[in-house]
């Protein structure tokens, strides 16, 4: 697994991102905010995974929902060298764990087979970027669907930065290292209206960068 030879597949990049920060019509929030709880959310976020998905589908002749479906996420988990992280993203999703039955990656923190998910998909993100296959921005946004798809796995003032943060990265916004730690110094002291400023802030400068 992991030939460094052979470049790892892009991900994310079948339909174009958003120019600005866009508005939910469900929950009337930034786009993300509310991911997964909000159905709007939810479709207006996974449409960047689901169309490397589909896609695999199609090639495959493979019908969603199918039987076929799982054993192809579960090949893809296997192989996940061969295919995007947003096509691994999507197999782990219709995936459970042996152990715990949860969804794969996202089971309680004692979870053993969780955990080792989880690692291969750090270390194919090492990889894919020594590559040039995967971009800072793509990463943060693995890793804050990640996050915000299963709370119970991290602290609460991690996941209301990335609650903020989601919506400016699926922009292709990346923040700054000073940038993300500023924020996260602001909100572990509880300096959250603060925090929500310098988000309308950013905003702005997303917003005049677009046009």
């Amino acid at each position: 697994m992991f030939e460094r030879s052979v470049p790892l597949p892009p991900g994310g990049r079948r339909l174009p991102r958003p120019t600005k920060v866009e508005t939910c019509p469900q929950c009337a929030a930034a786009v993300g905010t509310h991911y997964p709880g909000c159905a709007g959310c939810l479709q207006l976020v996974e449409r960047f995974w689901l169309a490397d998905w589909q896609a695999l589908l199609a090639q495959e002749g493979v019908a969603a929902g199918s039987e076929n479906e799982a054993l192809l996420a579960a090949l893809v988990f296997e192989e996940m060298d061969r295919h995007p992280w947003t096509v691994v993203d999507s197999a782990m999703s219709l995936l459970r764990c042996p152990d715990c039955g949860q969804e794969l990656g996202g089971g309680p923190l004692d979870c053993t087979a969780c955990r080792l998910a989880l690692g291969n998909t750090g270390y194919y993100d090492i990889v894919a970027g020594e590559q040039g296959q995967m971009t800072g921005n793509e990463h943060a946004l693995r890793v804050g669907r990640r996050m915000l798809r299963h709370p119970h796995r991290y602290p609460e003032t991690a996941l209301y930065n990335w609650r903020l943060s989601f919506p400016r990265l699926l922009t292709g916004w990346l923040p700054s290292t000073a940038q993300a730690q500023k924020m996260a110094a602001m909100t572990k002291a509880g300096r959250y209206a603060e925090v929500r400023q310098l988000m309308e802030l950013l905003d702005q400068e997303i917003g005049a960068g677009s046009r």
